[in-house]
């Protein structure tokens, strides 16, 4: 098959894998909790009460960490050619899905707490209805950018495709 541009091909093809990230650990209340603990500045230099507070929430950080990668119980969000997926556990079971066709803008939703971890909440919007969001997004600017390139790129050739279909 010709390729119009190199290594690019259709999205009724087979679905690829784009981007994968796990959510942070501001994704849960109790992370959260623990950023807003963590971002407090009194103190002298290196230290902080916040820097205090890292050094004795560590056995709760930890197993909240290992929690959100553990092999069975783990989530991802992955961003494909067709969907932006929430997966679970080492197979990648679907979760819960959105096609990117059925979201038109992405709104990064910065929790108290989640700063410290620099993650932010993803809502995705069709319209002004809100259909779709992903807790504890890791550098969420990256994630919103790589989503709306790929809802872009997929509606240019769902439009190609549809055109190509008519016979236009």
């Amino acid at each position: 098959m010709k390729q119009a541009i190199a290594g690019l091909s259709l999205s009724s093809e087979r679905e690829s894998t784009a981007l994968i990230v796990w959510p942070s650990v501001s994704a849960t209340s109790m992370g959260q909790f623990l950023g807003r603990l963590y971002e407090k500045k009194a103190g002298v230099s290196f230290f902080t009460v916040g820097n205090l507070f890292v050094l004795l929430s560590i056995p709760i950080a930890i197993p909240l960490y290992l929690w959100n990668v553990l092999p069975v119980v783990g989530t991802r969000y992955r961003v494909t050619n067709r969907h932006v997926n929430v997966e679970r556990g080492v197979q990648g079971v679907m979760e819960r899905q959105i096609a990117l066709d059925q979201f038109d803008q992405i709104e990064v939703r910065q929790m108290p707490g989640q700063a410290w971890f620099r993650s932010a909440d993803l809502v995705f919007f069709k319209g002004e209805e809100e259909v779709f969001s992903l807790p504890g997004v890791p550098y969420p600017e990256g994630f919103r950018t790589a989503c709306l390139k790929a809802s872009m790129t997929y509606r240019g050739f769902q439009e190609i495709h549809s055109r190509q279909a008519s016979g236009a």
